[in-house]
This record gives C-alpha cells, sequence and structure tokens, in this order.
C-alpha cells in the first residue's frame, strides 16, 4: 500500500527481522524513559520477533512494516481476538493493534498513521467493528497520535506505588 510522502506498507519478509529487531530495541529505549519496569534494551533480541510471528500465526493476524526513504521505519502487529468473558459485557471480536514501534528519527513523518490506516483497512475487511490498542499513559505523542486517529480510551487501568 503506497501512500503519499513514499511510505508503502506491505507483510513482512524475509530479511525484514533485523530491522524490526532495532525498531523494537529503540521503542524500548523511549518506553524506558515513561516505564521503568520495561525490559532493557539489550534483553530484546530474536525471541520478541519470533515471539510476535507466533502471535500473529495463533491470533490470524498480520504483522506489518512501513519503507519510507528505502528504509523500514516502523512495524506493527495486528491481532484477531475475542472478548473477554466477563458477565457483564456482551461477547464480541475485534482486531488488536499488539505493538507498532516506529524508528526515532522517522518519528513524526507519517508513519504511525500509515500503519494504523493499513490496521484499520484490514481490520474493516475482516468485517471487525472494534480495533483497540494500549499505550502507556505517559507516552504523551502516543495518546496523540492515537486520538487523531480516532481512538478513545474506553477503560483506565489504576495503579498505586505501595513502598
Amino acid at each position: 500500500m503506497a501512500r503519499p510522502g513514499g511510505i508503502t506498507v506491505r507483510e513482512t519478509r524475509d530479511g525484514d527481522d533485523q530491522h524490526i529487531l532495532a525498531i523494537a530495541r529503540d521503542l524500548q529505549a523511549h518506553e524506558l524513559t515513561i516505564e521503568a519496569r520495561s525490559k532493557p534494551v539489550d534483553d530484546i533480541g530474536m525471541w520478541y520477533i519470533e515471539s510476535r510471528k507466533k502471535d500473529v500465526a495463533t491470533f490470524k493476524g498480520r504483522f506489518l512494516v512501513a519503507e519510507a526513504d528505502g528504509t523500514i521505519a516502523g512495524y506493527a502487529v495486528l491481532l484477531f481476538k475475542d472478548s473477554s468473558q466477563d458477565p457483564i459485557e456482551i461477547f464480541y471480536t475485534y482486531a488488536f493493534v499488539a505493538d507498532l514501534g516506529v524508528r526515532g528519527e522517522f518519528r513524526r513523518r507519517g508513519i504511525g498513521t500509515a500503519l494504523l490506516d493499513a490496521c484499520e483497512a484490514i481490520a474493516r475487511e475482516a468485517g471487525e467493528k472494534w480495533l483497540q490498542l494500549g499505550v502507556l499513559a505517559g507516552n504523551g505523542s502516543a495518546v496523540r497520535l492515537y486520538e487523531r486517529q480516532g481512538f478513545r480510551a474506553v477503560a483506565h487501568t489504576l495503579e498505586k506505588v505501595l513502598t
């Protein structure tokens, strides 16, 4: 899927793993500035990519990359899931953006938007009515991107540090 600005979103293929791993590590470094309980950057290895591929297979999802300027600039993992069996909710299915990362030097250039648009199009094509994702509360730039894309908070997880 080619987009304005020279951004192309496509399925992952052989040879992409090291690029995705570099972006995942870059994202991890960013998230460590927000949430100290995140794994150290050096702990993010090929196991991470393999676990995402397993999730995609298990949940009939898609593993996408965005290319810009001849470089893999971002990635997204889209999964299809069932709602909880919570007795106060009706049962429903939904698409879930399990992961979205953009290489630091490509942030604020439309890569995240292109990946979200692709995830939304795939979810709509699959007949889903809801697209969900999670974000660290302190990641203001990501929250703003998601809100611009039409996402809204449905629930909040609140935490109190016990010292």
